[in-house]
């Protein structure tokens, strides 16, 4: 073909919208050899396919325009038989597809199930490159993830599918250069989320050194809890920190250390869950927030349904008790539901005043709950359930913790240990070098009793210490160290 004619193809290319026609000759020089109205036809014909850019697409692969349009039309239903959704959309993301013959893409799909892979479509939709990679290549990246200490390299590889395409070498260095940097466990970081791999180690490096800069005290700690911190600009994070302190948050890169998913939320969101929970009456949301940022993830409507269902269930004040503790937010209706069920069945006559006052029941699975029941009666308790319900806390002492302080106590003189605690049990959730200073302190008094115990732990700390110093030998002098102490202050 003549110099001439080339120009001439190229101006035409040019007009029917290619940005480098010369680029696209040099790698596919075939073009030469297509009629223009050839390429014309075939931009309209894919067009009328379904495919929204064809012009991009022909020149990421020139190749198309040799294809017939039928072959085209024949591999889309082909695609959609073997169950992918979109098959234009996975086409034009990877257009060397329409090169692939149909039962080599039908002979992968059985080749990834049989590895282990659940949904080998969706892996492809993912990642259309992926029947273009030998089968015995991913079976031997598989057996390498696992020699390098990925418990599960199926499930690494389906969240991130574009790992197959990196060497075992560099997958290696990375995590060599992760740990180095500070990462406790490089490998669960990455099975976590496996794009990590695709970042230069210089992004990272950067990254841990800006983020130390903007008052983050253990970068890698806040990147490992929520790698994602990666894709984030530094300047975005440094906007996020300023915003936040606007909208009234006293401390927020320790709100972000601690919940790095805030990130992920626009302010004009994070304003408007301000602005909402304010309606509904909680009187300082950003503390609310604050002690719980994952509040940021729930949709408005469930905030106002979930105070109107605690109020069906016969708590009286919703507002008030999410307040003291938004974990509730994080629990369905139907769980708070059961749970009052179970601990009716349980013998707790008033589950619901029972969770008001207490509301970490929540956290406390009905098998731990039993459990308690039966150690504490045990240990002596006669009645586990009412002692439970004057004072709930108990569900987060660990029994061993108790028996310890039954223990000490019998150490010290006391003969009834159980006896003394069973009206008292706010005992126990005091500190066992408390509990056994002001038990020496009461042993030591000429007719001291268990009575005097219990009165002198209630006491603040400074009080407590002054006595002990004070060495009483009797209650009266005690009395007076505790006068003097509180009316000194």
């Amino acid at each position: 073909m003549s110099v001439h004619n080339n120009r001439g193809k190229t101006v035409v290319l040019r007009e029917l919208g290619f940005a480098d026609p010369v680029k696209m000759i040099t790698s596919s020089p075939a073009i030469l050899g297509y009629a223009i109205d050839n390429i014309r036809g075939k931009i309209a014909d894919l067009r009328e396919l379904g495919f929204a850019d064809p012009v991009k697409m022909i020149t990421l692969r020139p190749a198309i325009l040799g294809l017939p349009i039928d072959k085209i039309r024949r591999k889309i239903a082909d695609l959609r038989e073997l169950g992918f959704a979109d098959p234009v959309k996975m086409i034009t993301l990877r257009p060397p597809i329409l090169e692939l013959a149909i039962d080599n893409i039908r002979g992968k799909i059985a080749d990834l199930r049989g590895l282990g892979f659940a949904d080998p479509v969706k892996m492809i939709t993912s990642s259309p490159a992926l029947p273009e990679l030998a089968i015995d290549n991913i079976r031997g990246k598989i057996a390498y993830l696992r020699e390098l200490g990925f418990g599960d390299p199926v499930k690494v590889i389906t969240s991130s599918p574009a790992i197959l395409g990196l060497a075992i070498d560099n997958i290696r260095g990375r995590l060599a250069d992760l740990r180095e940097l500070g990462f406790a466990d490089p490998m669960k970081m990455i099975t976590s989320s496996p794009a990590i791999l695709g970042l230069a180690i210089d992004n990272i490096r950067g990254k841990i050194t800006a983020l130390r800069e903007l008052g983050f005290a253990y970068p890698a700690k806040t990147i490992t809890l929520s790698p994602a911190i990666l894709s984030y600009a530094v300047d975005s994070i440094r906007g996020k920190i300023v915003d936040l302190h606007e909208l009234g948050f006293a401390d927020p890169v320790k709100m972000i250390a601690s919940s790095p998913a805030i990130l992920g939320h626009s302010i004009d969101n994070i304003r408007g869950k301000i602005a909402e929970l304010r309606e509904l009456g909680f009187v300082n949301p950003v503390k609310m927030i604050s002690s719980r940022p994952s509040i940021l993830s729930y949709a408005n409507h469930n905030f106002r349904g979930k105070i109107v269902d605690l109020s069906k269930l016969g708590f009286h004040e919703p507002v008030k008790m999410t307040t003291s503790n938004p974990a509730i937010l994080c629990y369905s209706i139907d769980n708070i539901r059961r749970k009052i069920v179970d601990l009716r069945e349980l013998g707790f006559a008033d589950p619901v005043k029972m969770i008001t006052s207490q509301p970490t029941i929540f956290n406390y699975s009905l098998d731990n709950i039993r459990r308690k029941v039966v150690d504490l009666r045990e240990l002596g308790f006669a009645d586990p359930v009412k002692m439970i319900t004057s004072q709930p806390a108990i569900l987060g002492y660990s029994i061993d913790n108790i028996r310890g302080k039954i223990v000490d106590l019998r150490e010290l003189g006391f003969t009834d240990p159980v006896r003394m605690i069973t009206p008292n049990p706010a005992i126990l959730g005091y500190a066992q070098e408390r509990l056994l200073l002001c038990g020496r302190i009461v042993t030591g008094l000429d007719n001291g009793n268990e009575q005097m115990l219990v009165r002198l732990v209630k006491e603040p700390r400074a009080v407590i210490d002054a006595v002990a110093a004070a060495q009483p030998r009797s209650w009266s002098e005690v009395r007076a160290v505790i006068t003097r102490i509180k009316g000194a202050r």
